[in-house]
């Protein structure tokens, strides 16, 4: 019994050291360039980039409470529309 009370402050004394190699590992993995880069665009991409914001908006207004389609006259419908116009512009897309 004696051996076994010996090895746990080896061990305690080692997990600063493993937490820091876990740590170094995966943040290894995050350094390299994105390979996104390398990808081109399909034609129906800004079909896309529309139907995938849209869907955002809705989830957006869904959790604020407001209509998912508003009215023109009332403010949601200019909230709504910025934060379309925002997701599209996170995406590439200017206005036309």
């Amino acid at each position: 019994m004696t051996g076994s009370t010996t090895a746990c402050p080896r061990i305690l004394t080692a997990l600063p050291a493993l937490a820091s190699l876990c740590a170094i590992a995966l943040l290894s993995g995050c350094s390299s360039p994105p390979a996104y880069r390398e990808w081109t665009a399909s034609p129906d991409v800004p079909t896309v980039a529309y139907d995938e914001c849209t869907e955002q908006v809705d989830n957006a207004m869904r959790l604020r409470g407001y209509p998912l389609r508003p009215l023109p006259e009332t403010p949601q419908f200019g909230y709504r529309k910025e934060i379309f116009a925002l997701c599209m512009r996170r995406k590439g897309y200017t206005t036309e």
